[in-house]
């Protein structure tokens, strides 16, 4: 490993191996010969700044506060921005600061002032905005010229405040401190970067040139070598995509990609072109160094190995920030403060005899007062703190803006000093990308042939001086060179170089299209030639108002934006800032100049800043007031004193300092000379093309020896005008406009399709199911009698009914005529209505005339047929064969022909004969119960009176089949007068006798109806008919012999076993003992209840036959209430037979209670308020747990939430992002911790594992472990609501953010990368996030699963439900991907899911490890209703309780689906059992794969298990009462709790429980079957009683029907004659109907008073459970033991 490490470090420096002949031989300009050290042990600067002080090494590190050296004047002592109370910036800048340009510095050349902004960028940034964006935007004056020219008045400049240290700001003791982002030391940052991996990145680390910069060939754009001159070399292109400042060009109006840079050191080199050449320029004097250090190792044979490229990378680095120090300070800055200057080195010579003959050169490096450590013998001074200074940033630093020309000259260069061309200065087009960029002066127009005299107009306008170059009116030399420099047809295009002026408003941004022009050195020489603007309070417009800026505000005003920065960093006012740096204040605004009342202009604009500050100086801005005592020498006083404090610290504080050579020992005295003899001009010779005859020797100053002066003095008039003012709107300039709405529309219809595909499925499914339930059946289907309408070619005609069914809904039907008296409307082989005619007289048939494909036929008390026909031929063939049909079969018939519309708006629908037969049946029991119908009928009375009941119509009443012997027999009797309809009077005449007769009148009825031939006597079969078809009704069975035993029974107790008929005397002796039952016998009617009548009271408050009604029903019981109650006593236990019943009587009714049980009398609440309150306090002792931990949940939820949403209101109100999304962000932020707290422990309930084991603990105790289910559908539920809560809440700050500009973007998401000139829309943030991504997928993936996680999912597509549910890995994933984005916060999802992240994983592979065994079947029984039994071998390890479930898969269907079942066998049994009833795909696939039949002798298929899981019901035995209530197949759990009890019993072990109710619920008795031998035996072997068993058979008519009264009456008898029941043979009692569980559990409660608790257990379909559920509710707002209900659903 190390050898290849080596060996790739040798390929990296193979170059410096060897020396280059071609490089020797390519020497480039030499330059001074240099004696270099050997030595190779230096130390190198770092390139942060840090530990060049070792007493204190964060002085001088980047991204470190700036130093106050004067008072903040924060408002608030903190952070406020300053001057609230001073003028506004731009009404300043507009009065003070404005003016033309085009007046000439009488000593600084342009070259100076562009080599000043690199100076400022060496040593300062503080350009960064705030995170957060804290906006304190400058409002534009009213008819602001270039801001508001539409006097709108509402404008603004955004401005965003300085990033600052967030240690501060805090307190008045630690105020707001901005931070400088680079070194303040002159280090080379703006040669090599800001940090090392920026000069790594820029570096030629590719084998070709010993330490040197990664460069190209200017002229070909080819990657430069060690044979490239350094004159022709330029940094190379930015592909790697290094992070400079990109913004917009004000020309182009749109970001363009960062690469187009060349990779210089500067972030913000690339502003212009002019700042961009001064980059190329020191990126060529490292070339240089580096060049001639390798060359002269080559020269004088040092090891190369030493010297690598490294080596001389740094050393060439060391020597030029050490030529740029001396550039520096030996020839700009004394340019730039010379007044400053003479005054210190005069005291330096009046003081201590130096005799410094250059007064204006910067005082010796040893003998600087105040600065120098020991003076004479030491410069450094390690006390001294090198930081920027608030007030040289935001101030005095600035004043190079008052010189910046409004554009550049480029000079082609000659070779001479007197032969001079310039560039045109207008006319010229620039291409960018491609295009052309028109450029135009307005001013000038297309007139260059006149541009002489236009030029001469100009100096009156401007007041002019006599300097013959700046005031062109009789100048020939001028005149001579309009035409020339500014024409168009400029003629010295030579080598398609284009030498035009370059306007410096228009260049911002755009360097290398302007450079790529000519070159470098055209720049160099026209900056050398040219001179800077005057030093004043003018500021070219370029800077004033027409400045950079982003691209929602593309032109600012610098100078405003200056002096807000001022106060944005808190600088006091101009004479604080004066007296901080131990200057007087001045009093008065006369005093800032002395040409004030001198010069005119300078008096002009002294009086208007005192008129924008009301005479008030102590609320003049630092920028302001120091601006105006500018002299032509440079600065004022106080800029003076800020700029000469600032240099000097960061000379002397600089440990690494070139002139300290010889402490810090990096360069020897020779070195040092040679550096020191260097000068701006020999370095521009020795890097370019450019002759000493080309350059002046002072390219900084601007005097006589200037070579090839500048034509004239280049003002705004005299070039392309500005680009315009633009700005934009990111939200619609990005596309965010159309797609934001789209995609939440997309969402949306996502979620209606997911739900449609639901439906979809669960209708295949349901098809499906329905077509395997039906596979292996024979065909019953019955053929449809009768003789079709037909065409002449036999074909069965179709037609459309119209306003068909109850939803007037259209159907394609055919239409058969007979057998008999019958017309039936079908389609395909359903039945969709029979008419029967045999009662018909008569028949209207109605044809529209004016339409021919419609006929209507009219049935008197029916409801009308509407056909419309395809043709009309059809009708007319319809038609024909109907009036054929009615004369064969004897019915009248007229033809009626009005019109269509008359027709349809008469028909009678079976909607309106729906809403008649309502009425009917209303009217016949309010008058059956002798209510007044006035106002119940309304205007319909007289049609509800002669409304008359059809046989069908009556059979749909009863609930039962037109052709039922019942029917028939009923219809016979109640039609007295035979017309084959009821009518209103008959109808009443039964309902009274059913409601207000006697049990006398009612078995009078039931005599007349079977007595066929009303002889007045009913023979043993007619009385035996009667029975069976009251059985016939309930589909139930028995054989002949229990029938025979059972009316010979009833014979023999009546004292009639030799009668062989009854009388109607006989028949009410025959039933005499159940005339409590039949006198609350009804007739049930569809939809209607029976009336209540009053109930006959017996002496003592008791009911007349019956047992003490309970004292809440006194005083208010009627006959329904009373048959309500009696079932109480109907559901009574019955001991005839039972041993283990030791004495009891023989009668049913009064057989007591199994249980000994002592019983009380209960005591009621009697107010309504008080029942509710007692059933609340019932409920809640009920479900204290549930409550508790439910409480619990939601109130760390809150908190979770609240505190999340707290946080990013205050604490993280630094952040920014609440104050552009607003308190959306506070809902978002909670709502996402609500998510990952409720998505976290849902995992929790998934554990069933660890659910089932913490269940057997003493935690069963005290955690509702039964409802984890329920507890995991609330935690869904609340996760939904978040996570709604969460997208809306997003969707709305997408918006928000999508609105923001590019800057604030990347300083909210610093974690976010993406390219400078990329602007995110809101399918960025969506799309090309991790976070938004994976926001959207999980999304997707959760509206899936919860959609599918419905109870009718559950229900229709449970493959669907259980493929989807698994998705919850991907979720996750996602959700941890969600946060990794790191949008806006870190990562805190692995925070909540790490604990039930580890549970669930353990509890999952558990199940893993258990579902990978295979399980043989030992057994597989085919049982009735669609139910299989299944038998298979029990793992020795499992271990389970009666009552829990499994999941099971088998290896012959998906061996990965698993499906949970109840465990049927008992823990005793040596196999598992289950009992699983087909009801969809995969249950039926199960039932016939295990088939025994399709097997054909092979071996089971086997089957995978997972479990046992625990649940509610093996709870069953905490209690001393319990009630086991089975629905269906939801009798499973029940059988294996029976199963241990018979186990127990046998063994005589003890059981808890002091009685078990046992309740079943089945349709019929042949349903479970395979159940009732369980029942049996639990039957057999409990011989205390402590089983008690109740069966329900729900397909019989309720309990108090006449038809069920009958039933139940035969059962009666039967079970008093064998001990057991007649429909299932069993001891337990059988019922009639569903199980009125209120009143049964109102019994039980009275029972069992003194209990504390009765335990509820129920399993079945959701309607019967959440009866239970309903019916312990009401029983529990009584005074007694309280009903725990648990249920499970299938």
């Amino acid at each position: 490993m190390k050898t290849a490490l080596l060996l790739l470090f040798l390929a990296a420096i193979g170059h410096a191996q060897e020396c280059s002949d071609d490089l020797l031989l390519q020497k480039d300009k030499e330059g001074p010969a240099v004696e270099f050290s050997h030595s190779v042990y230096y130390e190198w600067p770092s390139f942060d700044g840090w530990y060049n002080n070792p007493a204190h090494p964060e002085w001088g590190g980047a991204d470190m506060p700036m130093e106050r050296k004067a008072p903040p004047a924060y408002p608030d002592g903190v952070y406020e921005i300053a001057g609230q109370d001073r003028p506004n910036v731009l009404l300043i800048s507009n009065l003070t600061q404005n003016g033309f340009t085009g007046r000439g510095s009488a000593s600084r050349t342009a070259f100076f002032i562009f080599f000043g902004q690199q100076v400022v960028e060496e040593m300062l940034d503080a350009q960064s905005q705030g995170c957060i964006p804290e906006y304190e935007n400058m409002k534009i004056p009213v008819c602001h010229t270039l801001y508001d020219p539409d006097c709108r008045g509402d404008r603004i400049i955004p401005f965003i405040r300085s990033r600052y240290d967030f240690r501060t700001g805090y307190a008045p003791n630690n105020p707001r401190m901005q931070l400088n982002e680079i070194t303040p030391w002159m280090d080379g940052g703006l040669m090599y970067g800001p940090v090392k991996a920026w000069t790594d990145a820029i570096r030629n680390l590719n084998g070709v040139g010993a330490g040197e910069l990664a460069a190209i060939n200017i002229e070909t754009g080819e990657p430069a070598d060690y044979t490239t001159p350094i004159s022709l070399m330029a940094p190379s292109v930015n592909t790697i995509g290094l992070p400079f400042a990109n913004p917009p060009s004000p020309l182009l109006n749109y970001l363009r990609p960062v690469n187009r840079f060349w990779t210089i050191g500067n972030p913000r080199g690339n502003e212009n072109p002019f700042l961009n050449t001064m980059g190329v320029l020191w990126f060529r004097m490292h070339q240089y160094w580096a060049r001639k250090l390798y060359l002269y190792a080559c020269e004088n044979s040092i090891d190369l190995h030493e010297w690598n490229d490294e080596f001389i990378f740094n050393r060439a680095r060391q020597f030029t920030i050490a030529t740029y120090q001396h550039i520096v300070y030996t020839e700009w800055f004394p340019m730039f403060l010379p007044g400053k200057l003479e005054q210190v080195n005069k005291e330096i010579n009046e003081g201590f005899n130096l005799g410094i003959a250059n007064l204006s050169s910067l005082p010796p490096y040893k003998y600087t007062p105040g600065y120098s450590l020991y003076f004479g013998r030491s410069g450094y001074n390690p006390a001294i703190n090198p930081q920027i200074a608030h007030v040289f940033q935001s101030a005095a630093m600035r004043f190079g803006h008052t010189m910046v020309t409004p554009g550049i000259w480029r000079r082609e260069q000659t070779g001479s000093s007197t032969s001079c061309v310039f560039g045109p200065t207008v006319g010229r087009n620039l291409t960018v990308d491609g295009n052309i960029v028109e450029l135009e002066n307005v001013f000038l127009g297309d007139n260059y042939d006149t541009v002489g005299e236009s030029f001469m107009k100009v100096p009156s306008v401007f007041g002019l001086g006599d300097d013959p170059i700046q005031d062109p009116i009789n100048n020939e030399y001028v005149e001579r060179v309009l035409n020339s420099t500014m024409a168009p047809n400029y003629a010295s295009y030579t080598n398609d170089k284009k030498y035009y002026a370059i306007r410096t408003c228009n260049s911002y941004w755009l360097p290398q299209e302007y450079i790529s022009e000519t070159n470098v050195d055209a720049f160099y020489l026209g900056m050398a030639s040219q001179a800077t603007e005057r030093e004043d309070f003018i500021i070219t417009p370029d800077l004033r108002g027409k400045v950079f800026g982003p691209l929602d505000y593309t032109r600012r005003d610098l100078m405003a934006i200056n002096m807000q920065r001022g106060r944005d960093h808190g600088l006091p006012d101009f004479n604080t800032a004066r007296v901080a740096y131990g200057l007087e204040p001045i009093e008065s605004f006369e005093g800032l100049n002395p040409m004030y009342g001198i010069d005119s202009d300078v008096t002009a604009n002294i009086e208007n800043a005192r008129d924008v500050h009301n005479n008030n100086i102590t609320k003049c801005d630092v920028w302001s007031c120091g601006l105006l005592e500018t002299t032509e020498r440079g600065p004022g006083t106080l800029f003076s004193e800020i700029l000469y404090d600032q240099f000097m610290r960061i000379r002397h504080g600089d440990r690494f300092w070139y002139e300290n050579y010889e402490e810090n020992k990096l360069f020897t005295e020779e070195e040092y000379n040679s550096i020191a003899n260097l000068t701006i001009s020999k370095i521009l010779v020795l890097i370019s093309n450019i002759g000493e005859d080309d350059i002046s020797p002072t390219p900084f100053s601007f005097n006589d020896d200037t070579v090839c002066p500048q034509p004239f003095q280049l003002s705004e008039f005299y070039m392309d005008d500005c680009a315009a003012l633009n700005n934009r709107d990111y939200y619609e300039d990005i596309g965010s406009y159309w797609t934001f709405p789209l995609i939440w529309a997309i969402v949306f219809l996502y979620i209606a399709i997911v739900i449609l595909v639901l439906f979809l499925m669960a209708a295949y499914n349901q098809s499906r199911r329905n077509a395997i339930l039906s596979a292996g059946r024979s065909s019953r289907a019955k053929k449809i009698e009768g003789d079709d309408v037909t065409d002449v070619e036999g074909n069965v005609l179709a037609a459309w009914e119209l306003r068909a069914g109850l939803n007037n809904e259209t159907r394609l039907v055919s239409i058969k005529f007979g057998p008999g008296k019958k017309m039936t409307l079908y389609s395909g082989d359903t039945v969709l209505r029979q008419v029967d005619l045999r009662y018909q007289s008569q028949l209207a048939i109605q044809r529209p005339f004016d339409n021919n494909n419609f006929f209507v036929v009219k049935i008197p008390n029916e409801y009308d047929i509407i056909i419309r026909c395809n043709t009309p031929v059809d009708r007319t063939v319809f038609v024909e064969k109907l009036e054929g049909f009615l004369n064969d079969i004897g019915v009248g018939h007229v033809i009626e022909e009005p019109q269509k519309k008359v027709m349809l708006s008469a028909v009678y629908t079976k909607r309106d004969r729906q809403r008649l037969l309502e009425n009917f049946f209303k009217s016949v029991f309010h008058e059956g119960s002798q209510v007044g119908t006035q106002g119940l009928i309304g205007e319909t009375r007289k049609d509800i009176l002669e409304c008359e009941l059809t046989r069908a119509e009556f059979a749909d009443a009863m609930s039962l089949k037109e052709n039922s012997l019942f029917i028939e027999q009923m219809f016979q009797l109640i039609d007295q007068d035979g017309n084959g309809f009821i009518s209103f009077r008959e109808f009443l005449d039964m309902i009274v006798i059913f409601s207000n007769g006697s049990p006398e009148d009612k078995l009078k009825l039931m005599f007349d109806m079977y007595d066929v031939d009303h002889s007045g006597h009913l023979d043993r079969g007619e009385f035996k008919k009667m029975l069976k078809a009251m059985m016939e009704l309930v589909n139930a069975s028995v054989s002949p012999d229990q029938m025979d035993n059972l009316i010979n029974s009833m014979f023999t107790t009546a004292g009639f076993q030799n009668k062989q008929e009854l009388t109607l005397e006989d028949f009410n002796v025959l039933l005499r003992d159940h005339k409590q039952e039949l006198s609350n016998a009804h007739l049930n009617v569809s939809g209607f209840d029976v009336p209540e009548v009053e109930v006959p009271k017996k002496e003592g408050g008791g009911e007349e036959g019956g047992e003490a009604v309970p004292s809440r029903y006194r005083q208010r019981e009627t006959a329904p209430a009373r048959a309500r109650r009696t079932i109480i006593r109907a559901y009574g236990r019955t001991t005839k037979g039972d041993p283990r019943s030791k004495g009891a009587s023989t009668t049913l009714e009064a057989s007591g209670p199994v249980a000994d049980i002592p019983t009380t009398q209960r005591t009621y609440t009697k107010t309504k308020l008080g029942r509710y309150i007692a059933a609340y306090f019932r409920y809640t002792e009920n479900y204290k747990l549930h409550i508790f931990y439910l409480s619990m949940f939601f109130l760390i939820t809150a908190g979770i939430f609240v505190e999340r949403a707290y946080y990013y209101s205050i604490e993280r109100e630094h952040g920014g992002l609440r104050r552009i999304a607003g308190f959306g962000v506070t809902i978002t932020r909670g709502a996402a911790s609500g998510m990952m707290w409720t998505y976290s422990i849902l995992l929790l309930t998934m554990a069933r594992n660890f659910i089932t084991y913490l269940r057997e603990t003493i935690f069963n105790y005290y955690v509702p472990f039964d409802a984890y289910i329920s507890f995991h559908k609330i935690i869904a539920v609340t996760a939904l609501f978040f996570t709604l809560m969460h997208c809306i809440g997003h969707g709305i700050n997408f918006y928000h953010i999508s609105t923001q500009t590019q800057g604030d973007l990347t300083c909210l998401f610093r974690e976010v990368y993406r390219r400078s000139h990329y602007l995110p829309s809101f399918l960025y943030w969506l799309f090309l996030t991790m976070t938004g991504f994976s926001a959207f997928c999980v999304t997707l993936i959760t509206i899936v699963m919860f959609v599918f996680a419905t109870q009718y999912a559950r229900r229709y597509t449970f493959q669907a439900f259980w493929f989807t549910h698994h998705w919850y890995v991907i979720f996750y994933i996602l959700t941890f991907l969600h946060g990794s984005g790191r949008l806006v916060q870190d990562p805190l999802f692995g925070n909540f899911f790490l604990g039930p992240g580890i549970i669930f994983a353990i509890d999952q592979i558990i199940s893993v490890s258990r579902k990978k065994a295979e399980i043989s079947v030992v057994r597989a029984d085919i049982l009735p209703s669609q139910v299989i039994g299944i038998y298979f071998k029990r793992p020795s390890s499992f271990e389970y309780k009666a009552g829990q479930w499994v999941r099971i898969s088998s290896g012959a269907l998906n061996p990965g689906e698993f499906h949970p079942f109840t465990l049927s066998s008992a823990p005793n049994e040596e196999n598992l059992s289950l009992h699983i009833r087909a009801v969809g795909p995969w249950t039926y696939n199960f039932r016939e794969l295990y088939n025994p039949a399709n097997l054909r002798g092979q071996p089971f298929p086997k089957i995978f298990l997972d479990g046992p899981y625990g649940e509610g019901h093996q709870d069953w035995n905490r209690f001393e009462v319990a009630i086991l209530v089975g629905g269906g197949i939801g009798v499973t759990p029940f059988a294996s709790i029976l199963k241990e009890l018979v186990h127990r019993f046998n063994i005589g072990a003890r059981v808890q429980c002091k009685k078990v109710y046992f309740i079943w619920v089945t349709r019929t008795q042949h349903q479970f079957e395979w159940f009732t031998e369980t029942i049996k035996e639990v039957e057999e072997a409990d011989t205390k009683g402590l089983v008690e068993i109740h069966i329900f058979i729900t397909q019989f008519f309720d309990k108090f029907d006449l038809r069920t009264t009958m039933l139940y009456i035969c059962e009666r008898h039967f079970q008093r004659l064998s001990g057991r029941s007649l429909f299932t043979g069993l001891r337990s009692v059988t019922h009639f109907g569903r199980p009125n569980f209120k009143a049964f559990f109102d019994n039980l409660q009275e029972e069992h008073l003194l209990l504390p608790k009765i335990g509820v257990f129920s399993c079945g379909p959701p309607g019967m459970t959440s009866g239970v559920e309903e019916a312990c509710a009401a029983t529990n707002r009584f005074e007694g033991p309280a009903f725990h209900h648990h249920y499970e659903n299938f």
